[in-house]
């Protein structure tokens, strides 16, 4: 929308794929990172599920079609990617999706100079403990969507996530009633 709403263009599917992370570039293209299904990743792996990338020439075409051709050898969904204040790209992201458990060091760190070339990824840059203001602390089950807050010039300030399986006295899910988790088993549950 041009007028704060009022209009809106007719919808377009820029992208048929999953949990897209975009990142703009100063040209008004976009590099679109996306969670792959179904991908061959070298072993030992506990998901097929990986990162892939498309190209989007400008925000009133649609990406090029997806390739599904994972941009590093490692287990991945959910990514986030931002540029630094140097110029840097980072891509922070859940390293260990669907079947894969434990996931408690499950933060996935990334990093490239032209957001192409990925260097290989480090597994335990966040975990799934959350820290409240006070000092205390709790242990979810998962952490996932991680997203980045930046400075105006560029510098990581704080990190948001999404999060599930947290003790019933946060408001949890089922399965902690008597201490005892209950692991997530990918999309059936």
């Amino acid at each position: 929308s041009t007028d704060e709403g009022k209009t809106w263009s007719i919808p377009m599917t820029v992208s048929p794929r999953q949990n897209p992370g975009p990142v703009l570039l100063p040209d008004g293209s976009a590099y679109l990172f996306y969670r792959a299904d179904g991908i061959d990743l070298p072993s030992p792996t506990c998901s097929d599920e990986g990162i892939a990338v498309q190209f989007c020439p400008s925000e009133s075409k649609p990406c090029n079609q997806p390739n599904d051709i994972p941009i590093f050898g490692h287990t991945g969904e959910d990514p986030s990617v931002f540029i630094d204040h140097r110029g840097n790209y980072h891509m922070m992201f859940n390293a260990l999706p669907y079947k894969c458990v434990p996931k408690h060091q499950q933060g996935g760190h990334a990093w490239s100079k032209d957001g192409v070339n990925w260097s290989t990824p480090r597994v335990g840059a966040f975990d799934t403990t959350i820290k409240f203001s006070d000092g205390t602390h709790v242990k979810c089950e998962r952490r996932e969507r991680p997203q980045m807050v930046l400075s105006e010039d560029g510098k990581p300030l704080a990190m948001v996530s999404a999060v599930t399986g947290c003790p019933k006295a946060l408001g949890g899910v089922a399965g902690y009633e008597n201490g005892g988790a209950q692991h997530y088993r990918g999309g059936d549950d």
